[in-house]
């Protein structure tokens, strides 16, 4: 009796111990088959991704936004998705493309519900973000700031792409979107550019307005799309006060100076705006250009000395560039001093050879010393390379042909300057004459 009540003690943890034993290979037995239906849900899924890839890519490729196709039978990939997501209900990638295999049947609104569970299950996929917003742009959902900032990123470099193409509408669609998306200086000056290529100077006044009603006046950038909207509104004492608020609130003050010198220019209130490109100076003393716009409401003055000396700084700076040196030139021709003017714009022109201001005013200069000939070979050059229609550069040298004797270049000199100005009673009176 007590070896039989020994073999029961000893019987008892050997039973204990093979009940976990079992269950846990219940356990195990379970997770591989869960493991094995993620498995074949992932291969089902990238089956059809594979299957989905050549029409897919049109879409994807295409400059413009897609745009929901027309109706069709549905891709054999769709089988192939529908079983992944009945083994794997909860596969954001199932669901991604599931949705491309509906756009590309032309069920749009389905596609956009196989989206938004693609996003319900991971918010931070891009990718799904980018198609929902697509197909979708009225709905009330919206990615994290850091996703939405990379979709905004890449619907501005679309939008980048369909203008060096010079493809406007389209370019306009992607700036669109990045500005719903995310509204910014940088999405509303891309709109603003296309929009005045465009000549809709009232749509580009209306989204800078957007911008800053989105924006709180703590905000630099509210100040900035007051002044971008004043400015192209031509209301230049609003813009130069915008310009000035955005440029106190700024870190990087720069661009908020230059801009309100810009617009007390247009004022002629050359005292403000020196004083707006000084402060431009101690915000980048690296800079040419604030140096140079102090230089310019000196010149306004005639104040030349004073003038001479700040283009002169800008030229140290860089003495590689045009524009100090054309404008230290002009500024010697304003004076009288032709020699010197002509030195400083032959060194313009040999930075670009075809820079039509340099041009012009080497003419002027050439002309007044009477070196007639050459100064009609330069004035004829800076209309070639205007880019515009210079009418009145035109008329001055057809008064240089005709007072040299060539009637026939006058003549056509003439004609060329009433093809651009027609109407103007002045040239038809020279014609006549």
């Amino acid at each position: 009796m007590e070896q039989m009540s020994a073999d029961k003690h000893r019987l008892t943890p050997s039973s204990d111990w093979q009940l976990p034993a079992a269950a846990a290979f219940l356990v195990l037995l379970f997770l591989l088959s869960l493991q094995g239906r993620h498995l074949v849900a992932g291969f089902l899924t990238n089956l059809a991704g594979l299957a989905l890839l050549p029409r897919w890519q049109a879409v994807a490729q295409s400059p413009a936004l897609p745009v929901c196709p027309e109706e069709s039978a549905p891709s054999p990939a769709a089988r192939h998705l529908d079983a992944a997501l009945r083994l794997a209900p909860h596969n954001e990638r199932a669901w991604l493309q599931k949705g491309r295999a509906l756009w590309l049947a032309g069920r749009c609104a389905e596609a956009a519900d196989a989206w938004q569970n693609a996003v319900a299950l991971n918010p931070r996929n891009a990718a799904a973000w980018l198609l929902l917003l697509q197909a979708a742009p009225e709905t009330d959902l919206r990615p994290d700031p850091a996703i939405a900032e990379g979709i905004a990123r890449y619907a501005l470099f679309r939008g980048d792409q369909a203008r060096a193409a010079e493809e406007w509408e389209r370019a306009l669609e992607w700036y669109d979107r990045a500005f719903s998306l995310l509204p910014n200086r940088t999405a509303a000056g891309r709109l603003e550019a296309i929009y005045l290529q465009r000549e809709r100077t009232e749509d580009a006044i209306a989204r800078w307005e957007i911008l800053a009603s989105l924006l709180p006046d703590a905000d630099p950038d509210h100040w900035w799309a007051r002044g971008r909207a004043a400015e192209l509104a031509e209301n230049w004492e609003e813009a130069a006060r915008a310009y000035g608020e955005g440029a106190r609130r700024a870190p990087q003050p720069y661009d908020f100076w230059m801009r309100q010198g810009v617009a007390y220019e247009r004022l002629k209130d050359w005292e403000r705006a020196e004083a707006a490109y000084r402060q431009a100076v101690a915000a980048r003393p690296d800079l040419i250009w604030p140096y140079l716009g102090v230089g310019h409401t000196l010149r306004a003055r005639q104040d030349y000395t004073g003038a001479l000396d700040w283009y002169r700084r800008a030229e140290a700076l860089a003495p590689e560039r045009l524009d100090p040196k054309y404008h230290i030139g002009y500024t010697y021709y304003l004076q009288q001093e032709y020699v010197t003017a002509e030195g400083y714009l032959r060194q313009a022109l040999g930075i670009n050879p075809q820079h039509p201001w340099s041009a012009y005013w080497l003419a002027k200069c050439l002309y007044l010393r009477g070196e007639r000939d050459e100064a009609i070979r330069w004035l004829g050059s800076a209309i070639e390379w205007h880019g515009k229609e210079p009418w009145n550069w035109a008329v001055e040298l057809g008064d240089w042909l005709a007072e040299a004797g060539d009637r026939e270049g006058a003549l056509a000199a003439y004609r060329q300057a009433l093809e651009w100005r027609p109407g103007e009673e002045g040239i038809r009176k020279r014609i006549q004459e």
